[in-house]
């Protein structure tokens, strides 16, 4: 149902700073058609197609182009609330969807709103539209399924969704010089969740994270290099073993460095999350400053010391 924004502004930004390639699972609308299409049905019907193809994001306020995130149009002039879109929604669909959830996320510049939908995999399919016609989701559009699509969607009863549900060890260890900080350590572990209703054996989680905070002696992490994308490198580790129902598992495990070299990058950029599975690809953006702290506390230039020193400390 409704609920509070559960992503940052900063999310979004980050969407489209990054230009992220829209898809079944993510399709990105400009804000200048969420009244016309909230008014003429077409938003429900795009929401039971989606539903009916395995669940996805449809994210109004970001315009694509080339189908990537390009820039945003955000939604204005629309006083309704999370719940009022929600049983819109829902009264134009036979067999409601499941774990619909809709939120809002306002601008902190012009007051304009990102509105976000989220339509989960395992929802109930397979779902009726108020016209009496069945719908799957297909690069952008509306597909009238067949009497083969209907009949195999009815006998689709297990699904497998993954979730990404956050991390832990996000308090930093420092190093201190003069009472100052030479460095602060995070050793943050990444936990997912089987969200599904099937055991999971084939899934991925990659981490990526500014190349200036990685520590090349932290060899564990070094063996799971994967790629470096611009100033990030990706790091990734397969699960080892089934994954079943409601089961909670850390699949990999980091060390970050900060120092005062690499604070400014520490303070500005972001970690972000990939979780690849069976069923699909889902992605997390957290600020690195608004995630890690120590004791707390968010770190500051004040904090630590530009004297350089040969550490020999093992943690």
């Amino acid at each position: 149902m409704g609920s509070e924004c559960s992503h940052s502004f900063d999310y979004y930004s980050n969407l489209v700073a990054d230009r992220v390639s829209c898809h079944d699972s993510l399709w990105l609308i400009g804000g200048t058609q969420w009244n016309t299409m909230l008014s003429s049905s077409k938003l429900a019907k795009m929401v039971s197609a989606i539903a009916n193809s395995g669940g996805g994001e449809l994210i109004f306020g970001i315009t694509q182009k080339r189908s990537r995130a390009d820039s945003f149009d955000l939604v204005k002039g629309f006083d309704k609330n999370e719940e009022w879109i929600f049983h819109e929604i829902q009264s134009q669909i036979d067999n409601p969807v499941s774990g619909l959830m809709v939120t809002i996320c306002k601008s902190p510049n012009d007051g304009g709103k990102i509105i976000h939908i989220h339509v989960p995999a395992n929802n109930n399919a397979p779902h009726l539209f108020s016209d009496g016609k069945f719908y799957r989701w297909k690069k952008g559009k509306c597909i009238v399924m067949d009497e083969s699509e209907i009949r195999s969607a009815y006998m689709r009863v297990s699904s497998c969704d993954l979730e990404f549900i956050g991390i832990t060890n996000t308090n930093g260890i420092p190093m201190l010089s003069g009472g100052k900080f030479l460095a602060v350590n995070f050793y943050p572990k990444f936990m997912i969740r089987n969200a599904g209703n099937i055991v999971e054996k084939e899934y991925k989680i990659e981490i990526a994270f500014p190349t200036d905070l990685f520590e090349e002696t932290n060899q564990p992490l070094k063996s799971a290099f994967v790629r470096h994308e611009g100033i990030y490198s990706v790091f990734g580790q397969r699960g080892n073993y089934p994954l079943f129902q409601q089961e909670i598992a850390i699949i990999i495990e980091a060390k970050i460095t900060v120092n005062a070299k690499n604070l400014a990058t520490f303070m500005s950029e972001y970690i972000n999350i990939y979780l690849y599975f069976s069923n699909g690809m889902k992605k997390h953006s957290l600020k690195l400053s608004d995630t890690f702290s120590y004791n707390g506390h968010r770190l500051l230039a004040a904090d630590f010391t530009n004297e350089e020193k040969t550490l020999d400390i093992h943690i």
